[in-house]
């Protein structure tokens, strides 16, 4: 038997951003045949994963990059959350750069107040400067975030981890490339998170004791299943960490050129249903 870790944006999700039916269709038929165990591994926060996936779909989960990680039945198996007084420290820090950012708790998705307004100043900067930029395709990048089932607003974020909450991760969305790099080089070197990416202008803090390669080794023990019999289908940065251990690495046609490197095999773009070739003809 071999686990199967699927990423979610650019992999199972088409871009635009909803799941590919042939690709549900190609997991189910897996489920159906008892051949396989199959999981879904994604930076998205995994109440947001059962609201695109379907609950009809029972199957292992490691979200936030992650930071949780839970059974086909839901049951949460391990948590690796940012320190405490970390959080505080680096939302404190992401207030006094004015951009947009998001905290991934365990019940929600915390967006602090005029997030919007700030990305939206950003965009007329950019247009400003490149006239011939597409503001329209601009702006969809940026309503991803904004339709994240679990989304809530806040006025005080730091209120939120002061309440209790544990911080899974911290997403940061800014077209102004200046900042984002200035960002990542802030959190360089930190002794409790590290940085990745998922997506263009984003950047995401989590805990240095997270990533996906951890979270899959992992899963793959509670499963008694050896590394060599895991495979792993993705198309970003925050999967690199899972192709350098994963027995077999698929990368997805339209994936980065990182990971189409680390890969045994590559598929179809998601536009082209590439999780379903995958799981039909690479497995």
């Amino acid at each position: 038997m071999k686990l199967i870790a699927i990423d979610l944006d650019g992999t199972l999700l088409t871009s635009e951003s909803k799941p590919s039916g042939e690709g549900l269709a190609a997991i189910r038929d897996m489920l159906e045949q008892r051949h396989h165990r199959v999981a879904i591994c994604t930076g998205r926060a995994g109440y947001d994963v059962r609201h695109l996936v379907g609950d009809d779909i029972k199957l292992p989960i490691i979200s936030f990059n992650g930071a949780a990680i839970h059974d086909e039945n839901g049951q949460l198996l391990k948590e690796t959350p940012i320190k405490r007084q970390t959080a505080m420290e680096a939302i404190a820090y992401l207030e006094e750069q004015d951009v947009y950012f998001e905290i991934f708790c365990p019940d929600a998705i915390y967006s602090p107040s005029r997030g919007e307004d700030k990305l939206r100043a950003e965009m007329d900067v950019n247009k400003s400067a490149n006239p011939d930029i597409d503001y329209d395709q601009l702006w969809e990048s940026a309503l991803v975030q904004f339709v994240q089932f679990g989304i809530k607003p806040t006025e005080q974020p730091l209120d939120i981890i002061k309440s209790g909450n544990s911080a899974y991760k911290l997403l940061i969305f800014t077209y102004n490339e200046t900042k984002l790099n200035a960002i990542r080089s802030h959190f360089d070197n930190h002794p409790y998170v590290h940085t990745t990416s998922s997506a263009d202008h984003t950047l995401e803090v989590i805990s240095t004791e997270t990533d996906k390669g951890r979270a899959l080794q992992f899963l793959a023990e509670h499963y008694e299943v050896p590394l060599e019999d895991t495979v792993v289908i993705g198309d970003s940065y925050n999967d690199i960490s899972m192709f350098r251990i994963a027995g077999t690495r698929i990368a997805m046609g339209n994936a980065v050129d990182e990971i189409k490197k680390l890969s045994t095999a590559v598929t179809r773009k998601n536009d082209e249903h590439g999780v379903s070739y995958a799981l039909k003809h690479l497995i």
